[in-house]
């Protein structure tokens, strides 16, 4: 037992250090994607939400001075109320879960990890597949 240990030994460090810089690769490339798609989000909710008191402050001074000024401000404020729904409810409602695209290397690494251990198992042999 403490042969097999010795000779599997490094072999397994060998491994789980191929995962760690995986993971690593896995980790920087999502990060990269979010960071990304969030700093577009961001500017892009910041325009809308500029665009969008620049048409009320508009429409609400047209209207000031006439007789409909109090339902002006208020259909704009059910105009906000609706839109803001219309965004939440995709987000908000239940959906299957999609495959997700991220730690895809780590997942097929391990996906193929387990299929040669069941094999290994089964067998008794392995052809030693490394992570990486």
């Amino acid at each position: 037992m403490n042969g097999l240990l010795s000779r599997v030994a490094p072999a397994v460090l060998r491994h789980l250090d191929a995962y760690r810089e995986v993971v690593g690769a896995d980790a920087r490339d999502a990060a990269a994607m979010m960071a990304g798609r969030m700093l577009a989000i961001l500017l892009a909710a910041a325009a809308a939400m500029i665009s969008a008191l620049m048409v009320c402050a508009w429409i609400l001074a047209l209207a000031w001075d006439g007789p409909w000024r109090a339902w002006t401000a208020a259909g704009l404020a059910l105009a906000f109320a609706v839109a803001s729904v219309g965004i939440a409810w995709p987000l908000l409602r239940r959906r299957p879960e999609k495959p997700s695209t991220l730690f895809s290397r780590v997942r097929r690494e391990l996906n193929r990890d387990r299929d040669l251990l069941e094999r290994v198992l089964a067998t008794g042999t392995g052809d030693g597949h490394a992570a990486g």
